[in-house]
């Protein structure tokens, strides 16, 4: 007869598959000695158990059921416990050294007179007091996984070892709740330099490279403004490339996009704004349009958007937006901790509530196109990885406040230049107007424009938005109607 599998095995197979055996009566109650060694472990009930003098050597455990478990004399060292429960517990004897306990409950529990603690960091531990214990808790959530550090190694590989030297026997935890700039800060001290597109998020504050490829263009010279910005340095404009970049703005070129940005940059403002809106609501369109559920948006042209103002036909995308960010956080959190699409990533989703949140807004219910996702994300090489994750935060951020941007901020109808320039340049946005403000705002401006008397409405105007445009240099002023027809 094979001889049955010790609780070790066991646990490392995943709690969910422990904890039907356990169900089912199919594993034994007494375990003493037990040894545990780098043990990830969620939701594992082991409730009732005997564990004399087990040892857990590095463990990471989290919500682990030892309620009225028998861990006298065990052996606790390194590693972290996190929201398990102690309650009844029998810990008569037991040492708890060089690690770290949150939000663990030890109420009700037996012998913690003669507990030893040793450089133990305690945050919101309760019942150390030795009170009575309260009702029994719920039942463990069922289909947690249990996985060991060294699967996670295995899975993360030598590449990942040889990076993180000593650091890789302590593998980062699962942190799905991080930001998306923290989880980027992290993966980009990783790699060997910075790559120089790192220059165009710089609102996740990157680390900067040390030298830049050298190039005339456009994008080589917004990149340079964004380091010297990065540097407090004060960026220079370049009459040549300033020049350029105007240029690229009223002829609505493909450099469009780094020439709102490198302008941003380097404090001059625009002279053309709605000459620029096809080519980059185009850019946007066609990225957003991918089916890729982590596929890049560039932040540069949402930031141009931004910057020129360009609201119509842009918010609608922000959702889209999230979604992607949603699973390409998800994603590198996962990777980041060891797990992998072919190991034990769905039980370890399930073990946070910060990760079923962000698997929600990705693909709501549908866990299949989730896995999908991840194979095609983890296959990946690492930079783009990462890429893909900056240039989604940095385009949410934009496009987030390109939606607070007052309505009215683009005249949406206007197709001809001779409607909108002065001087060789478009005519600089002052207000948007409802038919009631005109005699109060812009009485002469309504008279000389639309033939309205002073201190009257226009006619049948109600449901029409009056955009009040200026021109910076000789001042001559226009009211544009848009009609909703």
């Amino acid at each position: 007869m094979p001889k049955a599998p010790s609780i070790e095995k066991l646990l490392q197979n995943g709690s969910a598959e422990w904890n039907k055996l356990r169900k089912a009566g199919q594993v034994a109650t007494d375990h003493t000695g037990a040894t545990f060694t780098q043990l990830f472990s969620a939701n594992a009930d082991l409730s009732g158990l005997g564990l004399v003098g087990s040892e857990w050597e590095r463990c990471d455990l989290s919500k682990i059921n030892f309620r009225d478990t028998d861990l006298s004399n065990a052996y606790f060292h390194g590693g972290r416990l996190q929201d398990c429960d102690f309650r009844g517990a029998n810990l008569e004897g037991a040492t708890f050294e060089k690690l770290k306990l949150l939000r663990c409950d030890f109420t009700g529990a037996k012998g913690l007179d003669d507990v030893e603690m040793e450089d133990v960091d305690m945050d919101r531990v309760v019942g150390l007091d030795g009170e009575e214990a309260p009702p029994p808790p719920p039942p463990p959530a069922q289909g947690i996984t249990a996985f060991t550090r060294e699967q996670r190694e295995k899975a993360l590989g030598a590449a990942a070892t040889a990076v993180l030297g000593p650091a890789a026997e302590e593998l980062p935890p699962f942190k799905p709740q991080d930001p998306p700039g923290a989880l980027f800060f992290r993966v980009l001290k990783r790699l060997a330099a910075p790559p120089p597109w790192v220059l165009d998020v710089p609102g996740l504050r990157p680390l900067v490279p040390q030298r830049l490829p050298p190039g005339s263009s456009l994008e080589a010279m917004y990149r340079e403004a964004v380091k010297s910005r990065l540097e407090n340095k004060k960026p220079s404009a370049d009459p040549g490339a300033v020049e350029r970049a105007q240029k690229a703005l009223r002829m609505g070129s493909k450099d469009a996009a780094v020439a709102a940005m490198y302008l941003r940059e380097v404090g001059v403002l625009p002279q053309f704004r709605f000459s620029a809106a096809k080519v980059l609501k185009d850019a946007l369109r066609a990225e957003v349009e991918v089916d890729d559920l982590t596929g890049a948006i560039d932040p540069r042209v949402t930031g141009a958007l931004l910057e020129l103002r360009l609201t119509h036909e842009v918010v609608e995308h922000l959702q889209e937006a999230r979604r992607r960010l949603s699973a390409t956080q998800l994603y590198t959190a996962l990777l980041e901790a060891g797990f992998t699409p072919e190991n034990n990533w769905d039980e370890a989703l399930e073990s946070a509530e910060a990760a079923m949140e962000l698997a929600q807004l990705a693909t709501g219910e549908d866990r299949n196109a989730l896995f999908e996702g991840f194979q095609v994300f983890a296959a990946l090489p690492d930079e783009a990885r990462l890429r893909r994750l900056a240039y989604l935060a940095e385009t949410v951020t934009n496009l987030e406040l390109v939606s607070r941007l007052p309505e009215g901020m683009e005249p949406q109808w206007l197709t001809g230049p001779e409607t909108r320039e002065c001087h060789d340049r478009e005519m600089t946005y002052v207000q948007a107007l409802k038919a009631e403000d005109i005699p109060a705002k812009v009485p002469a401006l309504g008279k000389a424009e639309l033939g309205v008397p002073e201190g009257e409405v226009p006619e049948e105007s109600e449901d029409d938005l009056f955009v009040h445009l200026r021109c910076d240099v000789c001042g001559k002023e226009k009211l544009i109607v848009q009609s909703p027809e």
